[in-house]
């Protein structure tokens, strides 16, 4: 087993694919930093550090939810898969701007590692199972920011090409919650 200390924390505070299919773009501005998660099945609520409570967009309840059926509450991604990013398409690609709610100190990244389906954050409330680990399919709208394009009904080779190279778990995994706890900086998650 690999364990990855968790070096940030965040929430979407509404949807980043912002404007009507096929002109829409990607607006990291909705991405909001937090001190903890509170993570259940349901999905994750972030904390501010003054204490303002965040639901997240992949909340099943919250109301523009991008999960409606639960299958992608908690999403995660390595350093190293930011650094590679950065490497291609340049500086704008910071930390965070993919929109996971957890980043891990992964230096080498985690993309196409072929993960097992269950990983395990170690909490000072005791460990939580995360379920159905799975790579995070890259969208059009990513695939854009990165690349600096604007929108457009027309899907380019360039665009497509990013599609598959931001594939494989380049943009993150997703995973489900399996039981209630809260995720502090610094926690462990454990993965193999």
């Amino acid at each position: 087993m690999a364990d990855y200390r968790i070096v940030r924390l965040q929430v979407q505070r509404g949807p980043v694919k912002v404007g009507r299919a096929p002109l829409r773009s990607y607006g990291p501005e909705a991405i909001v930093p937090v001190d903890r998660l509170v993570a259940g099945p349901r999905g994750v609520l972030g904390v501010t550090g003054d204490g303002e409570e965040i639901l997240d967009v992949h909340h099943q309840d919250h109301p523009q939810s991008r999960d409606r059926k639960g299958r992608a509450g908690v999403l995660f991604m390595g350093t190293g898969d930011y650094a590679a990013l950065r490497a291609r398409y340049g500086e704008h690609v910071v930390d965070g701007i993919a929109g996971e709610t957890v980043l891990l100190d992964a230096p080498a990244g985690l993309a196409r590692l072929g993960l097992p389906p269950v990983a395990t954050v170690f909490t000072a409330d005791g460990p939580l199972e995360l379920h159905d680990v799975r790579e995070a399919e890259p969208c059009v709208e990513f695939s854009r920011f990165c690349l600096r394009q604007e929108p457009s009904p027309v899907v380019d080779d360039a665009v497509r090409r990013a599609l598959v190279d931001l594939d494989f778990g380049a943009r993150g995994y997703r995973s489900v919650a399996r039981n209630a706890s809260t995720i502090r900086l610094g926690d462990i998650v454990g993965i193999g």
